[in-house]
């Protein structure tokens, strides 16, 4: 999804609003965004349905937000898990009492309690479980005693001191269920996906396995993925990695994954193929600085084929040298030159151009250094140190000015033809050099004023 933009609606007024990131956890996704003010908003769902929008005012600790945001997980925006959620450009507001009306025709009751949970810190507490008590007792008058059973389960994780935990605390209708959920009856257990899904997510890592089977069960890919994103980074290891890439492959292979590939390299993913997959995914999309970056930070040794990509890139790309390090300038360089000389040439006088923006020629004499056994570099490494030998005399500064004017350093060029001027008086040749160099800064009056001067000289020489 390139457009972070998403439009939600409340009656007829319409916020535009600019997706930041979005927590995975449990059924419930949470999409956080933000408008022009950095106002933040939450929009909800329910698996792939979405539920509504609200405005965040306050932190949320220990509610399902806060749960979501630290214990689900959470990706940035770009990223492919966001672009399968957000399947529309605009969201409306639908209200508490209007949205439970409708979840309730659509879900049965143990699901609409859950659903309730979500908005914890947004809608007063007691309002909700007020909301699943009813639920409950609905299904007890029904004589539904497991699912009012299952509904009293969720409303006491939710509100422990609510009055009808209490009262059903007792209940001898419910003993039979308590015995089974404690001894984990598997019958019992396999006709609550629910309750298997809470308790296997609360130890996702170690219940990996468990967890991903059941999501496999209920085709829930965008949870498989997600679990499988964590679960990769938090064990670090390459069978789990390799699985990621094969579910990717699999489920979405028309998905580029690189902003997956990113977002595992912020988790501190460092395995060795990981960090090849990266690059190559760098390269793939020509953002040949961010390989380069990779490269730096983790000493890594390019392939032949990769050296092949690198070279095609910034053969055709205007070079940035302040987007990377002058050492991983260096090491671009070299690994260019095992390719194509010639380019790699050219790029050393690229550098040397822009260095000299912001370094002394001392500076510039060292970085050289690690050059000094390539063929290609001799040429810039004699006259960088022909310009610290000249730099000086006053009898060279003409020289001097060539050289700066060959690595595209126009005002200190002017600096030392100014001197050469002064020195030689009757010599038109520096004042030549000064109307060529002020043309070249787009310096109208100071060109044409040299060079009437150069006209006039050259005129009365003859």
């Amino acid at each position: 999804m390139e457009n972070q933009m998403i439009i939600v609606k409340n009656h007829q007024q319409s916020i535009p609003l600019t997706m930041k990131r979005m927590a995975i956890y449990k059924r419930s996704r949470i999409v956080e965004a933000t408008d022009d003010n950095e106002q933040t908003y939450l929009l909800f769902f329910h698996l792939d349905r979405y539920l509504t929008y609200a405005k965040n005012q306050k932190k949320h600790t220990n509610s399902h937000i806060g749960n979501a945001f630290q214990s689900g997980l959470t990706v940035s925006f770009p990223h492919p898990l966001i672009d399968w959620q957000i399947t529309s450009s605009t969201y409306k507001k639908y209200k508490f009492n209007e949205l439970f009306k409708n979840l309730q025709r659509e879900y049965g009751p143990q699901e609409t309690a859950l659903i309730a949970t979500y908005f914890e810190s947004l809608i007063p507490k007691e309002k909700l479980a007020n909301l699943i008590e009813k639920l409950c007792y609905k299904e007890r008058r029904d004589g539904k005693l497991l699912s009012c059973y299952r509904l009293y389960t969720i409303l006491k994780s939710f509100s422990p001191n609510h009055r009808l935990v209490e009262a059903f605390s007792t209940d001898l209708s419910f003993t039979k269920y308590d015995e089974q959920y404690k001894h984990q009856d598997e019958n019992m257990l396999a006709k609550d996906p629910i309750y298997i899904e809470n308790h296997l997510y609360d130890q996702k890592y170690s219940a990996f396995d468990q967890l991903s089977a059941l999501y496999r069960q209920q085709a829930r890919w965008v949870d498989l993925i997600a679990i499988t994103i964590a679960q990769a980074a938090y064990t670090k290891n390459e069978n789990d990695y390799k699985k990621l890439l094969t579910m990717l492959h699999h489920h979405f292979p028309d998905v580029p994954i690189t902003e997956i590939l990113k977002d595992l390299y912020t988790r501190n993913l460092t395995i060795a193929s990981f960090l090849q997959d990266l690059i190559n995914a760098y390269l793939a999309i020509g953002e040949w600085e961010n390989a380069l970056h990779l490269q730096n930070q983790h000493d890594l040794s390019l392939t032949s084929a990769q050296i092949q990509s690198l070279e095609a890139i910034t053969n055709k790309t205007e070079m940035n040298f302040d987007a990377i390090s002058p050492f991983e300038l260096q090491q671009l360089i070299r690994t260019i030159a095992k390719v194509n000389p010639t380019q790699a040439s050219k790029m050393l006088h690229q550098a040397i151009c822009a260095l000299l923006e912001k370094h002394k020629l001392t500076y510039i004499q060292n970085w050289l250094s690690p050059f000094n056994d390539l063929p290609l570099a001799q040429l810039d490494i004699q006259k960088i140190k022909e310009m610290i030998h000249i730099f000086e005399e006053p009898n060279q500064q003409r020289r001097l000015g060539e050289l700066y004017h060959y690595y595209h350093q126009p005002e200190r060029a002017i600096e030392c033809m100014s001197w050469d001027m002064e020195l030689y008086e009757d010599d038109p040749k520096p004042v030549e050099w000064l109307a060529k160099l002020y043309s070249e800064l787009g310096m109208e009056a100071e060109h044409k004023a040299y060079q009437q001067l150069y006209v006039d000289m050259v005129k009365r020489s003859s």
